[in-house]
């Protein structure tokens, strides 16, 4: 089979013909992710049609076919119904109807909003959001009639600035998937909405000039973010043959899909957050080894002590977010979201008028007392989330970056944050 990126199917557990007999339409199969995809569909025993506005979909199609491969290059814009309408046409007449489609086609031009003209706009959502319908509603016919198929919807992961016209018809296609999903799913065919994650891409290449730069990095920053476009394309042939019915109707990204398989590695960022190591108090010893012996009195202390704590933790970690790269940012923070069960905001919001209950409790003041009561089971809810949060994030960390110095300062510094949640916890169920 052809020469590619794509590792041996082999290491991921796929038998070398577990697509013989099929037929895969891959769209936007010229370069990058799609001819990836393509060329792996191939080795796998799929008969691939190249489904490609440029001229590069014959050279796809080329590589496949001195290779042993079955291979059709169609000449298309996934935006022209009557090519869509030509494509599914000729899929058939020298194949048969399709078992699988890849719509992968994407245009991702890199303007801000207030530079971004209407016919650009009108553009990109007619080749990635209407050329989704388009092709779905061509080839779902002949799914539907055999009661299988498989379409796999490529989107994207996150907003992101200066690319909204892609990722506004990257989020359309996410909710018209699912949409579809649910009408379909029944008759035996699946649907499924894919994020590949940051794949270098000669269309990633290209937009990185302009977009790393206005996003504060450098272009080999930018680019060592991405996963090779031969992972992307093995992680989408597992997400065919293995998973199909288990994300029917979901999001799945490339990352989570290759740790099924085995293959657990995600790309290391070359900008990292510094992560500021939290100091527990000098007074404090673990709470929750001594929970049972501490009094009201030195408990409440100790409870009063370690809000504080908690309350440098959560700002740490609020600043530790901001210094990510823009576009990492909201993803970081919706992981924090949720696990902990709040915002950073929120959860500082929490800390500030814990502290200043347990406080007025010091004082023997009995409202805050059966205020607290009341509130605690929520709090404590609460609370062993963020525990959750601290506990996990170093495995997390570990799946970003290779840096095993920054990984075990990593899970140093959020060891001791764990500790003092756990020990706020501990604390507060002696109250």
């Amino acid at each position: 089979m052809p020469k590619s990126e794509s590792l041996p199917v082999e290491q991921i557990g796929l038998a070398p013909d577990a697509l013989a007999g099929q037929v895969a339409v891959v769209t936007g199969a010229g370069q990058g992710i799609g001819r990836e995809i393509a060329i792996a569909f191939a080795r796998l025993g799929a008969s691939v049609v190249v489904a490609e506005i440029s001229d590069m979909g014959q050279d796809t199609a080329r590589l496949i076919e001195e290779s042993g491969g079955k291979s059709l290059f169609v000449k298309t814009d996934v935006a022209s119904e009557a090519d869509v309408a030509g494509l599914a046409h000729r899929t058939r007449g020298a194949f048969g109807p399709a078992d699988v489609l890849i719509n992968n086609a994407i245009l991702s031009p890199v303007a801000p909003v207030l530079e971004m003209d209407v016919a650009l706009w009108d553009r990109v959502m007619a080749v990635n959001l209407r050329g989704t319908f388009l092709t779905c509603k061509a080839f779902l016919p002949g799914m539907l009639a055999r009661k299988r198929g498989t379409i796999v919807n490529m989107v994207s992961t996150d907003a992101m600035p200066f690319i909204s016209a892609y990722i506004a018809s990257k989020q359309g296609i996410a909710g018209f998937s699912q949409s579809l999903a649910a009408e379909v799913g029944p008759e035996g065919v699946r649907v499924i909405v894919f994020v590949p994650g940051m794949v270098d891409t000669p269309g990633l290449r290209g937009a990185a000039q302009d977009l790393a730069p206005r996003l504060g990095m450098s272009r080999d920053e930018f680019l060592g973010m991405a996963m090779p476009a031969g992972r992307a394309a093995l992680a989408t042939a597992c997400l065919v043959i293995a998973l199909a019915d288990e994300y029917h109707g979901e999001q799945v990204d490339g990352y989570t899909v290759l740790e099924r398989a085995g293959l657990a590695t995600r790309p290391g960022p070359t900008v990292k957050a510094a992560v500021t190591p939290v100091e527990p108090a000098p007074s404090l010893r673990s709470v929750s080894d001594r929970a049972p012996e501490l009094g009201r009195t030195e408990a409440l202390q100790q409870a009063v002590a370690l809000s504080k704590q908690l309350q440098e933790v959560i700002a740490e970690t609020a600043a530790e977010f901001n210094q990510l790269p823009v576009f990492v940012r909201p993803l970081a923070q919706r992981g924090f979201r949720s696990k902990s069960g709040q915002r950073t905001q929120d959860w500082t919001r929490t800390a500030v008028e814990l502290a200043g209950q347990l406080e007025q409790m010091q004082a023997a003041d009995a409202a805050a007392g059966a205020a607290f009561r009341a509130a605690q089971p929520r709090l404590k809810a609460l609370l062993n989330g963020l525990l959750r949060y601290y506990h996990e994030a170093p495995a997390e960390t570990a799946r970003f970056t290779q840096d095993a110095e920054f990984i075990a300062h990593t899970a140093q510094v959020l060891g001791r944050r764990e500790a003092v949640v756990r020990s706020l916890i501990a604390a507060l169920d002696t109250l």
